[in-house]
């Protein structure tokens, strides 16, 4: 069973190969649509992620296509929850870790809970936010904005919207991060009338707790999302 599954990847390599962005050049190298570079490929790349979900096998994905058509957000993706499945099994490193999908990702586990295999598809592009950010290839509006959001997280303990949208939009080079402010400042009025968003911030009683149990899986995550056995770089 499982050399039918492995022929059955082989037999498509070259085309997942295309999907996920790489083209064949004259040269015969393999080489990113994205960066005109070789493609980086890691074949421990799906074992790293495996190790930190634990039971997973996407040996068993074959791509019917039931993830994506469950997504909600997959029509704002460049390439979906299925073409993502494949890369992170042939190993498309960049393609996979400098993705905007892992981030448009809402980790509603509709795709996790109707994928017909049982494969946890949430869990890991929940594990590729957290290697993209460990290696410092997040480079995506989405993935500063998850990153403030979770600054603010663990200086209080709780969300304080205001402090997250004043540290995303003013952390911003030039004007369009003051425009960017300016247009949420309707709707944050609305909700200040609706008492939906306060004017201070609600803070739990030990945020210290909670920062060193974040910067605890923070070293976790670099260590087993770093290249080289675990190595950290």
């Amino acid at each position: 069973m499982a050399d039918t599954r492995h022929r059955a990847t082989a037999g498509r390599a070259d085309t997942l190969l295309d999907v996920a962005g790489a083209t064949e050049p004259t040269d015969g190298r393999r080489r990113s649509s994205r960066t005109g570079g070789p493609a980086m490929v890691e074949p421990a790349f799906q074992d790293e992620i495996v190790a930190q979900i634990g039971d997973l096998d996407l040996a068993y994905c074959f791509q019917c296509g039931v993830c994506s058509g469950s997504c909600p957000t997959v029509e704002r993706m460049e390439y979906g929850p299925r073409r993502m499945m494949h890369m992170v099994r042939l190993g498309l490193v960049d393609q996979a870790l400098q993705s905007k999908d892992i981030w448009m990702c809402v980790s509603c586990f509709s795709c996790t809970a109707r994928c017909p295999q049982g494969i946890q598809i949430a869990d890991v592009m929940s594990v590729l936010r957290n290697m993209a950010l460990a290696r410092g290839v997040a480079r995506d509006q989405e993935a500063t904005f998850s990153q403030t959001f979770l600054d603010v997280l663990q200086r209080h303990g709780r969300m304080y919207e205001a402090e997250v949208m004043l540290r995303y939009y003013l952390g911003k080079q030039g004007l369009p991060g003051v425009a960017g402010l300016l247009k949420q400042a309707g709707l944050a009025m609305n909700m200040l009338r609706k008492r939906k968003l306060s004017l201070r911030p609600e803070r739990i009683e030990q945020p210290d707790e909670l920062r060193s149990i974040v910067t605890s899986c923070d070293r976790t995550d670099r260590w087993s999302a770093s290249p080289g056995g675990g190595k950290e770089r």
